[in-house]
C-alpha cells in the first residue's frame, strides 16, 4: 500500500504563513541578488557570494516548505548578515518582515479550543468531508459508537468515535485529523496520530505517523501494540456504551495540559515523535511511560 507518511497535512491556520513566505522570497532573492551583485563589482566577492547563497537557500526553504526549520534558520541569517554587512533601511525592513513572519507563525499555531465547548452530538453524526475516512474503518469491521463536537475559531469540528471490533481501541475522525488510542493500566494512553501534537500529558505514549489515512494508522496503531507486547502491556477493554464520555475527558485532559504545558522550541512544528517501532528512541520512551505513576490531585 502507498503511504503518504511523511508529509503532513498543512492546516488551513498555516497556508498564510505559507503565502507570505514565499512573498517575501521573492523580495529577498530580488534583494539578495541586488546586494550581491553591488558588492561583487566592488571586488567584494566573499561578501557577495555569502548573500548571493543565503538568498537561495531562504527562496528555496520558502517556496518548498514554508514551516521547515531551515526557513527560520535562513531568515535570521539573512537578516544578521545585511544588519551586520549592509546598515541601511533594507536590514531594518527585513528584520521587521521576520519579526511578522514569527507572529504569524504563533497565531498559525493557536487554535485555543474551550475544554466546556466539547458536547456529545447524535451517535451517527460525521463531520462534511470525513465520511470517506469513517468508511476506511467501517470498512475494517469497525462500526460508530458515537460523536461528539466543539467549535474553533472558525468553523464547527465533529469527530465520530469508532469501536475497534476486538474493543480495545477506538478512534476519532474528522475530516483532516484522525487518532487511534488504547487505554492501559495506570491511566496510561497509546495515541496513534496522523498529525502530530507538541504537547501531550505524560501517561500518552505517542505514535505519530504523520499524513496517514485512518486505515493506515489502524495498521500503525496495531504495530504499536506489537511493540509493546514484549513489555506485557495489554489494552483494557472499551465500554462501547461510554467511550464518548470517556473520549471527550481524554480531549479535554489532552486540551488543558498543551493550555499548561505549550511546546517550548522555535523549531517545533507540530510533526511528533515519530512512529513506535523497535528503535533505540521509541524503547525510551516506553519505559519512561511504563515509568509513569498518576498522582490525582
Amino acid at each position: 500500500m502507498a503511504s503518504s507518511y511523511r508529509y503532513p497535512p498543512v492546516p488551513k491556520s498555516a497556508k498564510r504563513i505559507i503565502w507570505l513566505g514565499r512573498a517575501i522570497s521573492a523580495i529577498g532573492l530580488a534583494i539578495g541578488v541586488y546586494v550581491g551583485s553591488q558588492l561583487a563589482s566592488q571586488g567584494q566577492t566573499s561578501r557577495a557570494f555569502l548573500i548571493l547563497s543565503l538568498a537561495a537557500v531562504y527562496v528555496l526553504t520558502t517556496w518548498v516548505n514554508a514551516l521547515s526549520p531551515l526557513l527560520w534558520v535562513s531568515v535570521g541569517g539573512m537578516v544578521l548578515i545585511f544588519v551586520v554587512l549592509e546598515p541601511n533601511v533594507i536590514s531594518f525592513t527585513l528584520v521587521l518582515a521576520v519579526a511578522v513572519l514569527f507572529w504569524m507563525r504563533g497565531k498559525g499555531q493557536s487554535s485555543p479550543i474551550d475544554p466546556t465547548d466539547l458536547r456529545p452530538v447524535a451517535s451517527a453524526t460525521v463531520m462534511p468531508g470525513a465520511e470517506r475516512f469513517v468508511t476506511q474503518l467501517t470498512d475494517l469491521g469497525w462500526r460508530q459508537a458515537g460523536a461528539y463536537a466543539f467549535d474553533s475559531k472558525r468553523t464547527s469540528i465533529t469527530a465520530s468515535v469508532l469501536v475497534h471490533p476486538d474493543l480495545d481501541r477506538y478512534a476519532d475522525i474528522t475530516d483532516m485529523v484522525f487518532g487511534i488510542e488504547s487505554r492501559f493500566e495506570g491511566s496510561r494512553i497509546l495515541i496513534s496520530l496522523n498529525s502530530g501534537r507538541g504537547s501531550l500529558p505524560p501517561n500518552y505514549l505517542a505514535n505519530d505517523v504523520i499524513g496517514a489515512s485512518p486505515a493506515e494508522l489502524a495498521d500503525a496503531h496495531q504495530r504499536a501494540l506489537d511493540v509493546l507486547a514484549p513489555y506485557r502491556a495489554t489494552p483494557l477493554p472499551i465500554n462501547e456504551k461510554t467511550i464518548v464520555s470517556e473520549a471527550l475527558a481524554s480531549e479535554v485532559e489532552t486540551i488543558q495540559w498543551s493550555e499548561q504545558n505549550p511546546p517550548g522550541g522555535l523549531f517545533n512544528f507540530g510533526r511528533g515523535v515519530g512512529p513506535l517501532d523497535d528503535s533505540p528512541d521509541a524503547a525510551k520512551r516506553i519505559e519512561a511511560w511504563l515509568a509513569f505513576e498518576r498522582v490525582d490531585q
